[in-house]
């Protein structure tokens, strides 16, 4: 599942490059394209959590841009494959290790300055495609249980910020984004983590077509 997703995203968006690319030429300015980075994934918001350790993971997926008008804004939407969560310690020495999987659907509006220079915002909506973790003792030895996908919530949503540059067809961006929904569902596992919710940065290259 965790390579599947990805790879179909880039390969669809490789399918269609041909007809997009008439489409966009015909739509005054709209681009479309694939898009491949890394992230680094962490939990914030939870006072019991300590030394946080990112995971580091990759983003994957296709994007199109649309101009509002004759300006310099346009409106970005994104298909995604993101991973994302962390490891950390509580106070009484138990380690949990969170492991995440998103499909996303990012929505921007950007900003262009000076023709190459760009600057974006907006929300974004996740389903959950995959999730596993464990919780270990200060010797890491396992503890009690390990959590699978019916332990954390199915949705994710909240904000993002980001720039980057774009020239000719080639962008590179910087991203950050914040959730507003806590990962783990009203059960046991909530118990542990509390209210942590995914806390991202994501440096990616794109490709327009």
């Amino acid at each position: 599942m965790k390579t599947f997703l990805p790879v179909a995203l880039i390969t669809l968006g490789c399918f269609l490059a041909t007809p997009i690319n008439s489409f966009a030429q015909m739509n005054d300015g709209a681009r479309f394209g694939i898009k491949l980075g890394v992230n680094g994934a962490n939990l914030y918001d939870d006072i019991r959590a300590e030394d946080k350790k990112a995971r580091i993971g990759y983003t994957a997926g296709v994007f199109g841009q649309f101009p509002l008008g004759k300006g310099r804004f346009s409106l970005r939407p994104e298909l995604l494959f993101s991973a994302k969560g962390a490891a950390f310690d509580f106070q009484n020495g138990t380690r949990p290790e969170v492991k995440l999987s998103y499909v996303e659907l990012p929505i921007s509006l950007q900003w262009q300055l000076f023709g190459f220079l760009n600057l974006h915002g907006g929300m974004y909506a996740s389903l959950l495609a995959d999730a596993n973790g464990k919780l270990t003792d200060a010797n890491g030895n396992p503890v009690s249980f390990n959590f699978d996908k019916s332990d954390y919530s199915n949705v994710d949503y909240g904000w993002h910020l980001g720039g980057g540059l774009d020239i000719g067809n080639i962008g590179l961006h910087l991203r950050v984004s914040r959730g507003l929904k806590e990962v783990a569902e009203e059960n046991s596992l909530q118990d542990y983590l509390g209210n942590l919710k995914n806390a991202t940065w994501a440096l990616t290259a794109s490709w327009a077509f």
